[in-house]
C-alpha cells in the first residue's frame, strides 16, 4: 500500500493528494500545504484529493481546513477541486463536514467521485 503523500499529475495538470489511514494532525497539515506549493509551483488551479482510505480527521484538522487552508487555496488560485470519496461512512461524514461550507463560499468548485479516473476526467474537462 502506497503512503499518504503529495504530487503533480501532467496529465490532469493538477496537484493530488493521497491520504490513507489514520493521519495525525501535523501529517494531514504537511501534506496539505505541500498541495499548495506543488499547485503554485506549476501554475495549476487544480486539485483531487483522494481520500477513498482515509479515516476520520480530527475536529482541530477540519476547523484548521475552514479557517486556514481554504482560504490559502482560494488566495493562491484553486478553483477546482476534485475528491475520491472515502469508503468509511465516518471518514466521507468526517469530509463532508470539512468541505460542506467550501463550495460557494471560497468560489472553488468543488465535484465528488466514488473513483479517482472518473475525477482526473472531469478536472481534464477544466
Amino acid at each position: 500500500m502506497k503512503e499518504s503523500r503529495a504530487f503533480y499529475d501532467q496529465e490532469t495538470h493538477s496537484a493530488i493528494g493521497i491520504f490513507k489511514g489514520f493521519l495525525t494532525s501535523d501529517k494531514f497539515k504537511k501534506i496539505a500545504e505541500e498541495l499548495h506549493d506543488i499547485r503554485k509551483e506549476n501554475d495549476s488551479c487544480k486539485q483531487l484529493n483522494n481520500i477513498a482510505d482515509m479515516k476520520v480527521l480530527s475536529q482541530d484538522v477540519q476547523t484548521w481546513l475552514n479557517n486556514v487552508w481554504f482560504p490559502k487555496a482560494k488566495a493562491t488560485g484553486l478553483k477546482y477541486f476534485a475528491f475520491v470519496v472515502p469508503k468509511d461512512i465516518f471518514g466521507k461524514v468526517s469530509m463532508e463536514s470539512a468541505n460542506s461550507d467550501e463550495q460557494t463560499t471560497n468560489g472553488i468548485e468543488i465535484k465528488y467521485f466514488d473513483n479517482e479516473p472518473d475525477a482526473k476526467s472531469w478536472l481534464n474537462s477544466k
